[in-house]
Parts: structure tokens; C-alpha cells; sequence
């Protein structure tokens, strides 16, 4: 199973699953149980959905990333979701994830429920674009937490900064192989970076002044700004065609 989000996976496996892939239903299941889209299989019903173009989405409460009115609230819940262009609008796959079974055992029901909204803007920013920012938001954050001695304090911020460099899990690497490699390197940086931050604000961290802790906020802030920003662009491509 890819550590990937599951918005993103099924994003990027769209093409593959609409042909009929079972390894690609595989990497995006995983220990899952079968996914469903409402009442019926996902392949069968993203089929019949007729997408020409899809990306994921990070939304959150004050930057639900474009989603459609009817979407936000289910998608900031979930804090991720799928939108998906097509010839009469946008449809917008949330998931709903239910777990079961125990520690040892566990499991996890996905339902994807779909919103209808207007047709979505044409992508306004390039990647490379995206990708300028991302790295300058990176090295702020990074001095920032360097500064402050942040790594040392948390060891989970050190081993997800540690982690920036690593190479991808092979099923991870399978599933990025629907996107070009410049895009690909992008996605993955975000989302990482993403951790990072979801870390960096979870965690107290060491003793700051007010004016520590604003600076070091304001820079994990832009940092996650950037970051949701580069997933949705690079996650962002047609699904014509697909790579089994």
C-alpha cells in the first residue's frame, strides 16, 4: 500500500483503474477494504463519470483549495479530496474512511461520496512556478526550525525533515509513474513538506519568545500554503490515457 494520500493515489491511478488495471486497484486499496464510490465499485463508477482531467486537492478550514460550496465541508473534514473536470462541470470525490477490526487487526471501509459543482477554472499556475516557491518556503522553514533548535526538541520533526531525501516505497514509485518526473519529484516534496509542518504545529517545540513563535508559525504557514499549492498542480493531469 503507497503512504500516499488516498486522494492523491486515486488521482493519479484514475487512467488505470478506468482501464480495468487490477495492480493499480491494488496500490490504491492496499489493506483498504474494496473501495466504493456511494453505492457502487469505484472502477465501475469512475467509468461512467467520463473525466477528462483530475487532481487532488489538501483543503482545510479557511483554504478549502477551490472546491465547490457543495464539496468544502465534506472535503476540509476529510482534508483531502479528488476533482475531477468534466465535459458538463466538476465532480469532486471525497472519502469517507471508516476503520474496524482492532490494533492488531485493523481495517478500513473507504466510500467515496461525489459532489457536483460549476465547471473549474483552467490551471492558472505553471510548475515550475510552484516549484520556486515550495523550495523558498522550504528554506525559510528550514532555517527557521534550525534556528530555533525545533529538530532537536522533536524527534519526529527530525526524522520527517531526515526523510525529505529518501527515496520513495516501490508502491509509491508505481503510482507516481502516471506523472511525468518533474512532476512527480514536486508531488512528492509537497507532500512530505506537508508532514513536516503538520509536525512543526502539532508540537510545542522549544521555549519561544512571542516573537519566536510568530516568526516560526508565519513560516510553516507559507510553507503549507506552498505545499497544498504544488500538490494540486502537479497532481493535475489528463485521464486519456493510462500506464499499466
Amino acid at each position: 500500500m503507497t503512504d500516499l494520500p488516498r486522494s492523491v493515489a486515486l488521482a493519479l491511478l484514475w487512467p488505470r483503474l478506468v482501464a480495468g488495471s487490477r495492480p493499480a486497484l491494488s496500490l490504491l486499496t492496499g489493506d483498504d477494504e474494496p473501495h466504493r464510490l456511494q453505492d457502487a465499485p469505484l472502477p465501475v463508477a469512475l467509468a461512467d463519470l467520463g473525466v477528462h482531467e483530475v487532481w487532488a486537492v489538501l483543503p482545510s478550514a479557511g483554504d478549502p483549495q477551490g472546491l465547490p460550496p457543495a464539496a468544502s465541508a465534506a472535503g476540509i473534514e476529510a482534508g483531502e479530496a479528488v476533482v475531477a473536470r468534466t465535459a458538463s462541470g466538476t465532480c469532486v470525490l471525497v472519502p469517507e474512511v471508516t476503520p474496524f477490526g482492532s490494533a492488531l487487526e485493523p481495517g478500513w471501509i473507504v466510500t467515496w461520496q461525489a459532489f457536483q459543482g460549476p465547471p473549474a477554472p483552467p490551471a492558472g499556475v505553471a510548475l515550475s512556478e510552484v516549484r520556486r516557491e515550495l523550495l523558498e518556503a522550504m528554506h525559510d522553514v528550514i532555517e527557521e526550525l534550525t534556528r530555533l533548535d525545533v529538530a532537536s526538541e522533536d524527534p519526529e520533526v527530525r526524522e520527517a525533515l531526515l526523510d525529505l531525501r529518501a527515496e520513495p516505497d516501490r508502491a509509491t514509485t508505481q503510482v507516481l509513474q502516471s506523472l511525468e518526473a518533474p512532476a512527480a519529484e514536486v508531488l512528492l516534496q509537497a507532500l512530505r513538506l506537508e508532514t513536516v509542518v503538520a509536525l512543526a504545529l502539532a508540537g510545542e517545540g522549544a521555549a519561544l519568545s512571542a516573537s519566536e513563535a510568530a516568526a516560526r508559525s508565519g513560516a510553516l504557514v507559507r510553507l503549507r500554503g506552498a505545499a497544498r499549492a504544488a500538490v494540486a498542480v502537479a497532481s493535475r493531469h489528463g485521464t486519456c490515457s493510462s500506464r499499466r
